[in-house]
Parts: C-alpha cells; sequence; structure tokens
C-alpha cells in the first residue's frame, strides 16, 4: 500500500487547475437557459450543464439582472420571470471567457456584446454544479473554493 501525501497548495490548486480547464473548453459556446427543478440551468453547445442557484447579469458595466429579481414586482404590474429575461439576454451570444475565481469558487463567464454573467457561491453548500461535455463527474460549488 502507497500513501500519497500531496501539499497544502497542491490539494488547493489541482481542483482549479482541473475546473478551469473544462472552463476553459466553454468559449466560443453558445448557451440554452431554462428552469432547473432548483435554480437556472444552462446547458452550453459543447455538452456542458451548469446549475446555478444565484447569478447575476451585468450588462456594459452596470447591473442588469439577477436571480433575486425573479418573481419580484418591484413596483411593475406583474412578477419578473429572471429565467425568461436571462434567456433573451444570452440569445445568440457566445462565450469569449469562463473562469472560476480561486478565493469565492464564484465562476465568472464573459458572452459577446459586453455581457458578464456572475454564477456566486454564497455558501459552504452546493449552490452552483458544472457538468461538463465529457459526462466524466461534476465540480460543485462548495469544493470549488
Amino acid at each position: 500500500m502507497f500513501l500519497v501525501t500531496l501539499s497544502f497548495e497542491t490539494q488547493i490548486t489541482m481542483p482549479y487547475k482541473n475546473l478551469n480547464n473544462s472552463l476553459s473548453k466553454l468559449k466560443g459556446s453558445s448557451v440554452t437557459v431554462s428552469a432547473a427543478y432548483v435554480g437556472t440551468q444552462l446547458l452550453f453547445s459543447e455538452g456542458a450543464k451548469l446549475t446555478a442557484n444565484y447569478w447575476r447579469v451585468v450588462s456594459n458595466g452596470m447591473e442588469a439582472l439577477s436571480s433575486f429579481d425573479h418573481q419580484q414586482k418591484y413596483g411593475r404590474p406583474a412578477p419578473i420571470d429572471a429565467i425568461k429575461e436571462l434567456q433573451k439576454v444570452l440569445r445568440k451570444k457566445t462565450v469569449t471567457e469562463a473562469r472560476v475565481d480561486n478565493e469565492t469558487g464564484d465562476l465568472h463567464f464573459r458572452f459577446r456584446g459586453n455581457i458578464k454573467l456572475q454564477v456566486f457561491a454564497f455558501s459552504s453548500y452546493e449552490v452552483w454544479e458544472l457538468t461538463p461535455a465529457d459526462g466524466k463527474g461534476s465540480y460543485y460549488s462548495n469544493f470549488a473554493k
């Protein structure tokens, strides 16, 4: 029996390296948005799937929409359908960059048209899950930081 001990730094950077590698494969992909059992699901044209509970869209440098807006009225006649609005924002947009924030575990996506999608990892629970196109396992927010 062999016992391999990794340094703390290696234990932390190995999952990020693999996750960032999977995220880099999303460059050039388009995305389809739908409601998930819990949260929002994004299906990337290259085959990856992301389920996210908490997210925000930044358009042209300004916050435009977030998951916290979903079903809020804010004085409007009807509640906001944030998932439907996210579908509209990302329609026909392609990913130009995708990465994980090594400190927070947040995912950051840039799309053509000066659109950013930030997927938050607010807690130690699984608030986002990314399944790469190869289907070999998943990455979870609580293990990404």
